[in-house]
């Protein structure tokens, strides 16, 4: 129990002494050499702390550079060290091209599929079913190759866009004659930043956010469907959806109403839910599509069989598709899409 009491002791004071040292008041005219370089070495600090927020370290940034010009020099080497140390971490990139054409050959195979006007139940499992459990293959194989480097990446990545977002901290507040050149390091890191995450990466980035942060609303069964068909998207070369919990509402509204009503079809008897539009609208939303499956209480089972029906196959893998939402009554299951 003492270590523990003294374990969180140490981990609550940590952010508050960064706080501290960012937010003491400095007076450089009034301070010795040996002074104002124990500021430098106590501003610098703070700057590198793991725990400090942006916020923090632009003031420990702005602290340092009202110490003239040794601390205009130790900021200006604190964040040149910063870009240098991003640049380096992330190291050549593994060689995986044959695995790069296995994948781009099987997205070619399932694009081929989803343009076929005549596209047929049986062509998507005989075809499409192996052409995806092929692509999941060659793209674990492919993770395994490139992981460990991936999270070097995320890592250098993480720490550019925190390095960023300082700058512009700064940029903000220091308008006219700057002690430093923050335009220039923005430049810098938003160009290191582009050698990391192409534009299609780093908006799958903000969806899987995003859609993190929703999950703890959902039941789990739903997010592991949903997740499902990310990941399918994702293989075949496509943008991942975003979760929208009003077509999650309306989804499930369907779903509890083909299971009172024993239907099965997307035009619904029930008052003023007649169409999958009509239904998006009561619940605040829009949809570009929808699915209905019944058989099963399990997401897999409902996405499987999606998958394999030409009409829900082209929904689910829709170049137009943003947003997706998912719902279940009983064996009854909707999904539905927006653009």
């Amino acid at each position: 129990m003492g270590y523990r009491m003294n374990r969180s002791r140490r981990d609550w004071r940590g952010p508050f002494i960064v706080a501290v040292l960012v937010a003491s008041p400095l007076v450089a005219q009034d301070q010795t050499p040996a002074d104002r370089a124990k500021e430098v070495r106590r501003l610098s600090a703070a700057y590198r702390s793991t725990r400090a927020k942006p916020e923090q370290r632009a003031a420990a940034i702005k602290g340092l550079a009202a110490l003239d010009a040794e601390g205009v020099d130790a900021a200006r080497d604190l964040i040149e060290k910063e870009l240098r140390h991003a640049a380096a971490t992330a190291g050549p990139a593994p060689k995986s091209s044959t695995l790069d054409d296995r994948i781009a050959d099987l997205r070619k195979t399932l694009r081929t599929l989803r343009d076929d006007p005549a596209l047929s139940h049986d062509q998507l499992e005989k075809i499409g079913l192996p052409a995806l459990d092929q692509l999941s293959i060659a793209y674990r194989q492919r993770s395994i190759q490139t992981g460990p480097r991936n999270v070097k990446v995320g890592r250098a990545a993480a720490q550019l866009q925190q390095l960023i977002a300082v700058l512009k901290l700064l940029d903000a507040q220091w308008k006219d004659n700057p002690p430093l050149p923050v335009q220039d390091f923005i430049q810098k890191a938003q160009q290191q930043l582009g050698q990391f995450t192409t534009p299609e990466e780093e908006e799958a980035r903000k969806v899987y956010e995003q859609n993190a942060a929703l999950e703890a609303k959902l039941d789990r069964n739903l997010v592991v469907g949903m997740q499902a068909v990310n990941a399918m998207r994702v293989m075949c070369g496509l943008r991942p959806l975003f979760y929208d919990l009003k077509l999650c509402a309306a989804a499930h509204g369907h779903s509890g109403d083909m299971q009172a009503g024993n239907f099965f079809a997307h035009e619904s008897p029930v008052p003023g839910k007649k169409t999958p539009w009509d239904r998006a609208k009561l619940a605040g939303t829009t949809a570009s599509g929808e699915n209905i499956y019944m058989g099963s209480n399990v997401s897999i089972e409902a996405v499987k069989a999606w998958f394999l029906s030409p009409g829900h196959h082209k929904n689910m893998l829709s170049e137009g598709q943003r947003r997706q939402g998912l719902g279940r009554e009983g064996k009854y299951w909707t999904q539905m899409f927006g653009a």
